[in-house]
Protein backbone atom coordinates (compact mmCIF):
# COMPACT_ATOMS: atom_id res chain seq x y z
CA UNK A 1 0.00 0.00 0.00
CA UNK A 2 1.30 3.54 -0.90
CA UNK A 3 1.39 5.88 2.23
CA UNK A 4 3.34 8.48 0.43
CA UNK A 5 0.32 10.90 1.14
CA UNK A 6 -0.75 9.81 4.42
CA UNK A 7 -2.12 12.36 7.40
CA UNK A 8 -0.87 12.76 10.56
CA UNK A 9 -3.69 10.40 11.70
CA UNK A 10 -2.54 7.70 9.47
CA UNK A 11 0.97 8.34 10.23
CA UNK A 12 3.35 4.92 10.68
CA UNK A 13 5.80 4.33 13.65
CA UNK A 14 9.63 4.85 13.35
CA UNK A 15 12.51 4.20 15.88
CA UNK A 16 15.45 6.45 15.55
CA UNK A 17 18.56 6.18 17.53
CA UNK A 18 20.13 9.44 19.44
CA UNK A 19 23.91 9.52 18.11
CA UNK A 20 24.79 10.70 21.30
CA UNK A 21 23.72 8.54 24.02
CA UNK A 22 22.40 5.48 22.31
CA UNK A 23 19.38 5.97 23.24
CA UNK A 24 16.23 4.79 20.96
CA UNK A 25 12.95 6.57 20.22
CA UNK A 26 9.53 6.34 18.80
CA UNK A 27 8.47 8.96 16.38
CA UNK A 28 5.42 9.43 14.79
CA UNK A 29 6.84 9.53 10.28
CA UNK A 30 3.94 11.21 8.09
CA UNK A 31 6.00 9.63 4.75
CA UNK A 32 7.15 6.67 3.88
CA UNK A 33 10.84 7.51 3.30
CA UNK A 34 11.02 8.63 6.86
CA UNK A 35 12.93 5.57 7.85
CA UNK A 36 15.53 6.00 5.12
CA UNK A 37 16.31 9.34 5.80
CA UNK A 38 16.37 8.76 9.83
CA UNK A 39 19.41 5.68 8.53
CA UNK A 40 21.14 8.28 6.36
CA UNK A 41 21.52 11.07 8.56
CA UNK A 42 22.74 8.96 11.74
CA UNK A 43 25.24 7.11 8.99
CA UNK A 44 26.73 11.42 7.83
CA UNK A 45 26.16 12.76 11.30
CA UNK A 46 28.70 10.42 12.86
CA UNK A 47 30.74 10.86 9.98
CA UNK A 48 30.71 14.70 10.49
CA UNK A 49 31.11 14.58 14.18
CA UNK A 50 34.66 12.63 13.90
CA UNK A 51 35.90 15.01 11.50
CA UNK A 52 34.53 18.37 13.17
CA UNK A 53 36.12 16.75 16.31
CA UNK A 54 39.41 15.99 14.70
CA UNK A 55 39.28 19.43 13.27
CA UNK A 56 38.16 21.85 16.46
CA UNK A 57 35.05 22.57 14.55
CA UNK A 58 32.13 24.32 16.44
CA UNK A 59 29.31 24.94 13.39
CA UNK A 60 28.90 22.65 9.48
CA UNK A 61 26.71 21.28 7.90
CA UNK A 62 25.77 17.83 8.40
CA UNK A 63 22.95 16.84 5.37
CA UNK A 64 22.46 18.48 2.31
CA UNK A 65 19.72 17.08 0.35
CA UNK A 66 21.63 13.43 0.13
CA UNK A 67 17.87 12.06 -0.46
CA UNK A 68 16.10 13.49 -3.15
CA UNK A 69 12.77 13.39 -1.62
CA UNK A 70 14.31 14.66 1.54
CA UNK A 71 15.58 17.96 -0.19
CA UNK A 72 16.87 19.88 2.96
CA UNK A 73 20.05 21.39 4.28
CA UNK A 74 20.37 20.45 8.44
CA UNK A 75 23.56 22.72 10.09
CA UNK A 76 24.52 22.21 13.55
CA UNK A 77 26.01 24.75 15.97
CA UNK A 78 27.70 23.79 19.11
CA UNK A 79 28.21 26.62 21.77
CA UNK A 80 31.32 28.37 23.13
CA UNK A 81 32.31 31.07 26.13
CA UNK A 82 28.79 31.50 28.22
CA UNK A 83 27.20 28.75 25.53
CA UNK A 84 29.04 25.93 26.36
CA UNK A 85 27.37 22.63 26.35
CA UNK A 86 24.61 24.36 23.95
CA UNK A 87 23.58 23.08 20.71
CA UNK A 88 21.00 24.13 18.19
CA UNK A 89 20.12 23.00 14.42
CA UNK A 90 19.19 25.14 11.52
CA UNK A 91 17.01 22.97 8.94
CA UNK A 92 16.35 24.43 5.96
CA UNK A 93 13.83 23.18 3.37
CA UNK A 94 14.98 23.34 -0.60
CA UNK A 95 11.48 24.47 -1.91
CA UNK A 96 9.95 21.15 -3.89
CA UNK A 97 9.47 20.72 -7.48
CA UNK A 98 5.95 21.73 -8.47
CA UNK A 99 5.57 18.57 -9.67
CA UNK A 100 5.40 17.56 -5.82
CA UNK A 101 2.27 17.45 -3.86
CA UNK A 102 2.71 20.86 -1.34
CA UNK A 103 1.29 18.23 1.45
CA UNK A 104 3.38 15.74 1.15
CA UNK A 105 6.58 18.19 1.08
CA UNK A 106 5.42 19.40 4.13
CA UNK A 107 4.81 15.91 5.85
CA UNK A 108 8.34 14.91 4.93
CA UNK A 109 9.93 18.60 5.94
CA UNK A 110 7.99 18.28 9.17
CA UNK A 111 9.46 14.61 9.60
CA UNK A 112 13.15 15.81 8.76
CA UNK A 113 12.99 18.43 11.53
CA UNK A 114 11.56 15.43 14.39
CA UNK A 115 14.02 13.13 13.23
CA UNK A 116 16.84 15.69 13.26
CA UNK A 117 15.97 16.14 16.43
CA UNK A 118 16.08 13.28 17.70
CA UNK A 119 18.92 11.72 16.18
CA UNK A 120 21.58 14.41 16.69
CA UNK A 121 20.38 14.62 20.24
CA UNK A 122 19.50 18.53 20.06
CA UNK A 123 16.00 19.87 21.95
CA UNK A 124 12.92 20.31 19.64
CA UNK A 125 13.02 24.42 20.93
CA UNK A 126 16.96 24.71 19.24
CA UNK A 127 15.76 23.48 15.98
CA UNK A 128 14.94 26.41 13.57
CA UNK A 129 13.37 26.03 10.66
CA UNK A 130 13.77 27.72 7.35
CA UNK A 131 11.88 27.10 4.09
CA UNK A 132 13.80 28.35 0.69
CA UNK A 133 12.25 30.02 -2.15
CA UNK A 134 13.34 30.84 -5.41
CA UNK A 135 13.59 34.43 -6.10
CA UNK A 136 14.99 36.68 -8.24
CA UNK A 137 19.07 36.46 -8.72
CA UNK A 138 19.33 33.29 -6.26
CA UNK A 139 17.86 31.11 -3.67
CA UNK A 140 16.36 32.71 -1.01
CA UNK A 141 15.81 31.45 2.51
CA UNK A 142 12.38 32.99 4.74
CA UNK A 143 11.56 31.51 8.34
CA UNK A 144 9.38 30.02 9.73
CA UNK A 145 9.53 31.36 12.65
CA UNK A 146 11.37 34.85 13.88
CA UNK A 147 12.47 34.51 17.71
CA UNK A 148 15.71 35.12 18.26
CA UNK A 149 18.20 32.93 19.73
CA UNK A 150 21.75 34.52 20.26
CA UNK A 151 24.03 32.12 20.70
CA UNK A 152 28.30 31.67 20.63
CA UNK A 153 30.32 29.23 18.59
CA UNK A 154 33.89 29.40 17.51
CA UNK A 155 35.94 29.13 14.01
CA UNK A 156 39.25 28.78 14.54
CA UNK A 157 39.41 29.84 18.15
CA UNK A 158 37.90 32.67 17.11
CA UNK A 159 34.84 32.96 19.02
CA UNK A 160 31.43 34.72 17.08
CA UNK A 161 27.88 35.47 18.38
CA UNK A 162 25.57 34.12 15.72
CA UNK A 163 21.44 34.14 16.13
CA UNK A 164 19.50 31.27 14.86
CA UNK A 165 15.92 32.80 14.75
CA UNK A 166 16.15 36.46 14.13
CA UNK A 167 17.54 36.72 10.66
CA UNK A 168 17.18 34.90 7.76
CA UNK A 169 20.85 33.63 8.01
CA UNK A 170 22.49 33.23 11.78
CA UNK A 171 25.58 35.50 11.01
CA UNK A 172 28.38 33.21 10.09
CA UNK A 173 28.08 31.86 6.14
CA UNK A 174 29.75 27.90 6.96
CA UNK A 175 30.63 27.49 3.14
CA UNK A 176 32.98 30.52 3.68
CA UNK A 177 35.03 28.63 6.58
CA UNK A 178 38.08 27.72 4.32
CA UNK A 179 37.78 31.38 2.31
CA UNK A 180 38.05 33.39 5.76
CA UNK A 181 41.16 31.00 7.36
CA UNK A 182 42.78 31.58 4.41
CA UNK A 183 42.65 35.42 4.19
CA UNK A 184 43.39 35.38 8.08
CA UNK A 185 46.42 33.12 6.81
CA UNK A 186 47.28 36.33 4.77
CA UNK A 187 47.07 39.15 6.64
CA UNK A 188 50.01 39.80 9.07
CA UNK A 189 51.19 43.09 8.54
CA UNK A 190 48.37 44.02 5.81
CA UNK A 191 45.71 46.67 5.93
CA UNK A 192 42.72 44.82 5.40
CA UNK A 193 40.00 45.95 4.25
CA UNK A 194 36.06 44.21 4.26
CA UNK A 195 33.71 44.90 1.55
CA UNK A 196 30.06 44.24 2.21
CA UNK A 197 31.10 42.94 5.33
CA UNK A 198 27.76 41.28 7.03
CA UNK A 199 28.31 40.65 10.91
CA UNK A 200 32.61 40.94 10.43
CA UNK A 201 33.45 37.37 10.54
CA UNK A 202 36.39 37.88 7.59
CA UNK A 203 37.16 41.10 9.82
CA UNK A 204 37.89 38.82 12.90
CA UNK A 205 39.78 36.39 11.06
CA UNK A 206 42.67 38.93 9.66
CA UNK A 207 42.58 41.04 12.77
CA UNK A 208 43.35 37.74 14.83
CA UNK A 209 45.94 36.93 11.83
CA UNK A 210 47.82 40.24 12.84
CA UNK A 211 46.57 42.87 10.19
CA UNK A 212 48.18 45.97 10.48
CA UNK A 213 45.12 47.60 10.32
CA UNK A 214 41.14 46.66 9.24
CA UNK A 215 38.22 48.52 8.05
CA UNK A 216 34.67 47.47 7.56
CA UNK A 217 32.20 48.46 5.20
CA UNK A 218 28.48 47.85 5.10
CA UNK A 219 25.02 49.22 4.38
CA UNK A 220 23.76 47.88 7.20
CA UNK A 221 23.92 49.49 10.91
CA UNK A 222 22.84 46.23 12.52
CA UNK A 223 25.07 44.16 10.75
CA UNK A 224 28.05 47.23 11.61
CA UNK A 225 27.03 46.91 15.12
CA UNK A 226 27.24 42.82 14.80
CA UNK A 227 30.45 43.33 12.92
CA UNK A 228 31.95 45.26 15.94
CA UNK A 229 30.86 42.85 18.82
CA UNK A 230 32.59 40.18 16.92
CA UNK A 231 35.63 41.83 17.26
CA UNK A 232 35.76 43.43 20.82
CA UNK A 233 34.69 39.41 21.75
CA UNK A 234 38.18 38.65 20.10
CA UNK A 235 39.98 41.64 22.21
CA UNK A 236 40.45 43.48 18.59
CA UNK A 237 39.04 46.59 19.37
CA UNK A 238 41.55 48.80 19.02
CA UNK A 239 41.73 52.26 17.43
CA UNK A 240 43.24 50.53 14.01
CA UNK A 241 39.87 48.84 13.69
CA UNK A 242 37.10 51.08 11.98
CA UNK A 243 33.91 50.49 10.61
CA UNK A 244 31.97 52.65 7.92
CA UNK A 245 27.97 52.11 7.42
CA UNK A 246 28.05 52.65 3.36
CA UNK A 247 26.62 51.89 -0.01
CA UNK A 248 29.87 49.87 -1.02
CA UNK A 249 29.15 50.83 -4.73
CA UNK A 250 29.11 54.76 -3.92
CA UNK A 251 31.83 54.47 -1.15
CA UNK A 252 34.26 52.83 -3.71
CA UNK A 253 33.74 55.18 -6.17
CA UNK A 254 34.29 57.79 -3.13
CA UNK A 255 37.45 55.91 -1.99
CA UNK A 256 39.37 55.37 -5.51
CA UNK A 257 39.75 58.89 -5.82
CA UNK A 258 41.07 59.38 -2.16
CA UNK A 259 44.79 58.33 -1.08
CA UNK A 260 43.95 55.02 0.81
CA UNK A 261 45.48 52.21 -0.20
CA UNK A 262 45.35 48.49 1.00
CA UNK A 263 46.92 45.44 0.93
CA UNK A 264 44.64 42.67 1.40
CA UNK A 265 40.74 43.47 0.58
CA UNK A 266 37.76 40.64 1.32
CA UNK A 267 34.80 41.09 -1.38
CA UNK A 268 31.46 38.73 -0.35
CA UNK A 269 28.88 40.93 -2.29
CA UNK A 270 24.89 39.71 -1.92
CA UNK A 271 23.57 37.37 -5.46
CA UNK A 272 20.86 40.48 -5.82
CA UNK A 273 20.03 43.32 -3.42
CA UNK A 274 16.92 45.84 -3.36
CA UNK A 275 17.12 46.76 0.03
CA UNK A 276 14.97 50.17 0.73
CA UNK A 277 18.55 51.85 2.43
CA UNK A 278 19.98 51.47 -1.75
CA UNK A 279 16.91 53.80 -2.37
CA UNK A 280 16.47 53.43 -6.18
CA UNK A 281 19.49 51.16 -7.07
CA UNK A 282 19.37 47.41 -6.84
CA UNK A 283 22.47 45.46 -6.94
CA UNK A 284 23.39 42.15 -9.44
CA UNK A 285 26.37 40.36 -8.81
CA UNK A 286 26.50 39.00 -12.45
CA UNK A 287 25.46 42.74 -14.03
CA UNK A 288 27.98 44.83 -11.47
CA UNK A 289 30.95 42.55 -10.55
CA UNK A 290 33.24 44.21 -13.64
CA UNK A 291 31.99 47.95 -12.07
CA UNK A 292 32.91 46.36 -8.61
CA UNK A 293 35.84 44.67 -9.25
CA UNK A 294 37.44 47.52 -11.65
CA UNK A 295 37.00 50.08 -8.21
CA UNK A 296 38.67 47.27 -5.97
CA UNK A 297 41.92 46.85 -7.72
CA UNK A 298 42.46 50.70 -7.70
CA UNK A 299 42.58 50.34 -3.71
CA UNK A 300 44.99 47.69 -4.47
CA UNK A 301 48.33 48.97 -2.76
CA UNK A 302 51.24 47.60 -5.09
CA UNK A 303 52.02 43.93 -4.74
CA UNK A 304 47.97 43.81 -3.31
CA UNK A 305 45.47 41.33 -3.73
CA UNK A 306 41.79 40.77 -3.14
CA UNK A 307 39.76 37.95 -2.52
CA UNK A 308 36.35 37.57 -4.12
CA UNK A 309 33.65 35.69 -3.19
CA UNK A 310 29.74 35.21 -4.30
CA UNK A 311 26.94 32.56 -4.12
CA UNK A 312 25.42 32.60 -7.50
CA UNK A 313 25.62 28.90 -9.07
CA UNK A 314 25.89 30.15 -12.16
CA UNK A 315 28.24 33.24 -12.13
CA UNK A 316 30.25 33.52 -14.92
CA UNK A 317 33.05 36.50 -14.74
CA UNK A 318 33.39 38.65 -17.89
CA UNK A 319 37.01 37.94 -17.83
CA UNK A 320 37.39 40.01 -21.37
CA UNK A 321 35.90 43.43 -20.01
CA UNK A 322 37.29 42.87 -16.46
CA UNK A 323 40.65 42.57 -18.68
CA UNK A 324 40.16 45.48 -20.25
CA UNK A 325 39.62 47.10 -16.99
CA UNK A 326 43.23 45.98 -15.65
CA UNK A 327 41.38 43.23 -13.81
CA UNK A 328 43.52 40.13 -13.41
CA UNK A 329 40.82 37.08 -11.74
CA UNK A 330 42.61 33.57 -10.78
CA UNK A 331 39.88 30.92 -10.22
CA UNK A 332 40.71 29.49 -6.52
CA UNK A 333 37.22 27.91 -5.95
CA UNK A 334 38.27 24.52 -5.36
CA UNK A 335 40.56 25.02 -2.61
CA UNK A 336 38.01 26.94 -0.76
CA UNK A 337 35.07 24.18 -0.34
CA UNK A 338 34.83 23.02 3.09
CA UNK A 339 34.89 19.10 3.23
CA UNK A 340 31.17 19.34 4.69
CA UNK A 341 30.20 21.25 1.51
CA UNK A 342 32.21 19.02 -1.11
CA UNK A 343 28.51 17.38 -2.20
CA UNK A 344 27.87 21.15 -3.62
CA UNK A 345 30.91 21.97 -5.35
CA UNK A 346 28.64 24.49 -6.84
CA UNK A 347 28.15 26.18 -3.47
CA UNK A 348 30.03 29.45 -4.28
CA UNK A 349 32.75 30.92 -6.12
CA UNK A 350 36.37 32.07 -4.88
CA UNK A 351 38.45 34.05 -6.98
CA UNK A 352 42.31 36.03 -6.29
CA UNK A 353 41.77 39.56 -8.07
CA UNK A 354 45.12 41.16 -8.72
CA UNK A 355 45.93 44.17 -10.60
CA UNK A 356 47.03 42.98 -14.71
Amino acid sequence: MDTSNRTDAQASTITVVNLETGAETALPARDKGSDQFAARLKKVAKDRRKWARKNDISCYRIYDADLPDFAVAIDRYDGVWTSEGESCLIVAEYQAPKSVDPAKAEARFEDAVAIASAVLGVPRHRVFAKTRRREKGGGQYVDQQKDGYRMYTQEAGNVFEVDMGSYLDTGIFLDHRVTREMVGGMAEGKRFLNLFSYTGTCTVHAAVGGAASTLTVDLSQTYLAWAQRNMKLNGCDGPEHRFERADVLQWLAHAVKGERRFDLIFVDPPTFSNSKAMGKNTWSVQRDHVKLLSHVVRLLAPGGVAVFSCNLRNFKPDVEALAARGVKLTDITAKTIPYDFERNAKIHCCYLVERA
